[in-house]
């Protein structure tokens, strides 16, 4: 039996949690203190306190990464909690390099608890298919990096190409091609993209770029994006678009109150800025 489609999995998770929310988890030693034992038991309190009001848990590779083989084991037992406690789990790991190193990346990661991937494209489509065609078989997700939401990211991202356009728009149509043969009945590609909260401005073109793909935003915030400005992202599907919060909700006072208002904003923005479906 074939597995579920990521898109289809996603839209059921959004529709029964009625959520866009995901939940952060990039736990910082100066801030939270004990290593990979103090990483993990901070994120288990965070998925308990906020989980409820999320659709998924995004949990950066990085964080746990510095503390070496502990670190994974505790990487580990984050994604199962998250999962336990019904969320998609994201592996924030942004890998990407020539095709055998991907097809080493996607059986690394792409599977169980693991439900989706960020990737990093610009090595171009042949290293990106290995990713593509092992999410597929498992029923996993990637999300690839488009247009992200640090300050830095003009640099390059924006750049003017010689034929017209954006270089992040380059990528973007390139992401809707790679896409298109594993969007299911949703309307949802396997392959989503990566598109910061930071340039509202761009999300209406970026959207028309990509008709098809779940954009993960982050950037809402600590890093100054705003829900309202958000409701381009989603295309008309409530699933179209995941919003990542992690200060702003793990360092709240009350991370299930910082989450639940979070949601309740990016459904607004959805049903305020919902149009004809995309695509």
């Amino acid at each position: 039996m074939s597995a579920t489609p990521f898109g289809a999995r996603l839209a059921a998770a959004v529709e029964t949690r009625a959520s866009q929310v995901v939940l952060g988890l990039d736990p910082d030693p100066r801030r939270v203190p004990g290593g990979a034992e103090g990483a993990r038991a901070f994120c288990r309190r965070a998925i308990a306190a906020a989980g409820p009001a999320c659709v998924a848990a995004k949990i950066q590779l990085a964080t746990f990464e510095r503390f070496g083989t502990a670190g994974w084991e505790a990487f580990e037992r984050v994604a199962t909690a998250a999962a336990d406690a019904g969320l998609l789990v994201i592996a924030d790991a942004k890998r990407g390099d020539v095709d055998v190193t991907s097809r080493a990346y996607a059986e690394a990661f792409l599977r169980p608890p693991i439900d989706a991937l960020t990737i990093n494209p610009s090595l171009g489509g042949d290293a990106v298919a290995p990713f593509i065609e092992a999410a597929t078989a498992g029923g996993r997700g990637l999300f690839a990096l488009v247009r992200t939401s640090n300050p830095g990211a003009a640099e390059l991202q924006d750049l003017p190409l010689a034929g017209g356009g954006l270089w992040h728009e380059a990528v973007a149509r390139k992401v809707a091609e790679w896409g298109a043969p594993s969007v299911d009945a949703s309307g949802l590609s396997a392959l989503g993209a990566v598109v910061g909260a930071t340039v509202p401005e761009r999300l209406a073109a970026l959207r028309e770029l990509m008709p098809h793909q779940p954009l993960l935003i982050p950037g809402v915030g600590a890093q100054g994006g705003r829900p309202e400005d958000l409701g381009p992202a989603f295309g008309g599907r409530a699933a179209g678009a995941l919003v990542s919060a992690s200060r702003s909700i793990i360092f709240a006072e009350r991370p299930r109150r910082a989450a639940e208002e979070l949601r309740a904003a990016l459904w607004t923005a959805f049903e305020e800025g919902e149009g004809p479906v995309a695509g």
